[in-house]
């Protein structure tokens, strides 16, 4: 059954960590713009998995490096990404710069995308 895409727009507030020379908290005041943000979308769905994006802005200073990590409730599991080095453990994803697209300057965005296997349900992540 195909389902119309999904997306949402998720604010840093800890689970995606920037890395500019080691990992620094994200602590934002109420209000405030967040240190980056997370667009989430589904781009295609089939019976047993789908194809999943992601596009990182940067809100902050510029980085020489980021990482995005998520977790899917739903027993999603990453099978192959693109532009960026995929991995889970578990619920938890991480997709960590590749060596060409690790620089993002304030307001720059990089995209990258995934393949995952699924059984049912496939909530978009909330954080």
């Amino acid at each position: 059954m195909r389902h119309p895409p999904r997306s949402v727009l998720l604010a840093v507030a800890g689970t995606v960590a920037l890395v500019a020379a080691a990992l620094t908290p994200v602590v934002t005041a109420q209000g405030a713009v967040p240190a980056c943000t997370v667009e989430y979308s589904v781009t295609g769905q089939w019976d047993a998995g789908f194809q999943g994006a992601v596009k990182i802005t940067n809100n902050a200073s510029a980085l020489s490096s980021w990482n995005l990590t998520f977790d899917f409730a739903n027993g999603q599991k990453v099978t192959q990404g693109w532009s960026a080095r995929w991995s889970q453990s578990g619920t938890t994803v991480t997709a960590s710069n590749e060596s060409w697209n690790g620089a993002l300057g304030t307001g720059a965005s990089v995209s990258a995308g995934f393949i995952a296997s699924t059984a049912g349900v496939n909530a978009v992540p909330a954080a």
